[in-house]
């Protein structure tokens, strides 16, 4: 999926589930494990929102519209 795409109905956990790299996935889950901490932990986020960047910007644009919304 693309960024262009629509986003409406799709949530990360069905994000992280179609991806094939198993790397991002690995990173997308720690990432969605950190956002349901009570007291999650901004560098932590950071950290891993960096890691995806690098890895594949495209999938940080996809993943932050689900975030926000």
């Amino acid at each position: 999926m693309s960024a262009a795409e629509n986003t409406d109905g799709l949530t990360l956990d069905i994000y992280i589930r179609g991806l094939g790299n198993q790397e991002i996935k690995g990173i997308l889950l720690k990432l969605k494990n950190e956002l349901r901490k009570e007291d999650c932990d901004w560098e932590d986020i950071k950290t891993l929102l960096g890691s995806i960047k690098r890895k594949s910007p495209e999938t940080l644009k996809d993943i932050v519209l689900l975030i926000v919304d």
